[in-house]
């Protein structure tokens, strides 16, 4: 049998059929294997976290003020601690991040797994900056130091302010005075200057131990946040409660209403002038005394200031006392007692000498221009000497025996 050789053109057509089916799928297969090697090293180079600043190109102008909300994004399911610095900062300016509400310098933030922190970077320019460029860096690291962010923010500084528009907060008595423990009520004006309807919140930044209240201006309704029309103004009022030991003195209280990116902010002050509180007693805390009659007794009296303001030209004098009696303080007179001291004073108080024995009421009263204190009533105990109260005694015997004299005589009759 004889066996031919075959067709060279199909001997040509299964050579190139599997050429070509080899070196595709090769290339297939060697780019799947490429592209699954890529997403596996990008799996394992993820960033912990990112730094989101919105705006990275800024014009303000000279002394204004730029705040805007940096956001720090877990990209991890376990908690992140991610440190912030900022470099390059212009001599004078004032730069740095915030947290929100309180509002509180921060250089570290702690961000929970698969959440975002909002934080506020703020940078307010000097008034005498001249004009021109200036550029920081912004720079984030996680604490393991396995991801870093770095971020350039230019500002235009320019010699005319920019009208931003938002919100705006004002006070046309910024700045009233009330003794220490009583309620002061500023009247703000919280404007919108946005062409749509906002809703702003309202918060106080007070020192410690006070009390900030928002109301509208007409109503007893405590507030905390207000809605404001398109290019309308409201009007609220803020009460403010100092506590009673609160030190005499000038206190910064800061107003803030924000809405979305919009904030204003107002400064109040508050300046307390102090109470004075008059305080009288005796060391054993009783206003009592057992004296004799016809004998000058000193009596220890303790005089206090338990105020926060003092009290000056402070006199006594005896308001009430029995008749022929003598009462003299030493001294009469104090210049001034100050918040938290105590004063020692005596009164001497001589009765006279035949005075009959019992209890008797003295009332004396502290007058100072600056604290109004009410008659101290003092209860006096009067006792008669020895030498009297024998002879007392003896003529109630001879009257009692002249008596009993007298019966015997009658009896015998």
């Amino acid at each position: 049998m004889k066996i031919g050789r075959p067709s060279s053109g199909r001997a040509r057509l299964f050579i190139s059929t599997i050429l070509l089916f080899f070196p595709l799928s090769h290339v297939a297969s060697s780019g799947f294997a490429a592209e699954k090697a890529e997403k596996k090293d990008s799996t394992e180079s993820k960033d912990s976290f990112n730094l989101i600043l919105p705006y990275t190109d800024v014009t303000v102008g000279q002394g204004q003020e730029m705040t805007m909300d940096t956001e720090v994004v877990n990209r991890t399911k376990n908690p992140v601690q991610v440190d912030l610095s900022i470099d390059s900062v212009p001599q004078g300016w004032e730069v740095g991040f915030h947290s929100r509400y309180p509002s509180y310098p921060v250089r570290s933030v702690m961000v929970q797994g698969e959440k975002s922190t909002t934080i506020e970077f703020k940078a307010k320019v000097p008034n005498k900056t001249k004009p021109g460029n200036y550029e920081m860096k912004v720079s984030a690291k996680d604490e393991a130091r396995t991801t870093a962010h770095a971020e350039k923010v230019t500002f235009r500084v320019t010699s005319k302010k920019i009208e931003t528009g938002g919100l705006k907060l004002t006070s046309q008595y910024p700045v009233l005075s009330t003794p220490t423990g009583q309620t002061l009520k500023f009247t703000v004006d919280l404007k919108n200057e946005t062409n749509k309807p906002l809703t702003a919140s309202l918060v106080a930044q007070a020192p410690e131990g006070w009390v900030v209240r928002f109301k509208p201006q007409f109503g007893d309704t405590v507030i905390s946040s207000i809605a404001l029309k398109e290019n309308a103004t409201e009007t609220l009022s803020v009460e403010i409660d100092s506590p009673a030991r609160a030190q005499a003195a000038e206190s910064p209280v800061t107003i803030r209403a924000r809405a979305g990116a919009f904030e204003a902010s107002t400064a109040l002050k508050v300046t307390l002038k102090g109470t004075p509180d008059l305080r009288i007693g005796t060391r054993a805390d009783t206003l009592n005394t057992s004296l004799t009659a016809g004998k000058r007794t000193p009596v220890d009296i303790l005089v206090g200031n338990a105020g926060t303001a003092p009290v000056r030209n402070l006199s006594f004098l005896a308001s009430k006392k029995p008749e022929k009696w003598t009462v003299e303080f030493k001294p009469d007179k104090i210049d001034v007692i100050n918040p938290g001291e105590v004063r020692e004073i005596k009164i001497e108080i001589l009765p006279p000498p035949r005075t009959i024995a019992g209890d008797y009421l003295l009332a004396f009263s502290p007058t100072s221009p600056d604290a109004a204190a009410k008659p101290v009533e003092f209860r006096v105990t009067v006792s008669t000497p020895t030498l009297w109260g024998w002879l007392g005694a003896g003529i109630v015997a001879a009257v009692v025996l002249g008596l009993g004299v007298v019966f015997v005589r009658l009896g015998r009759r």
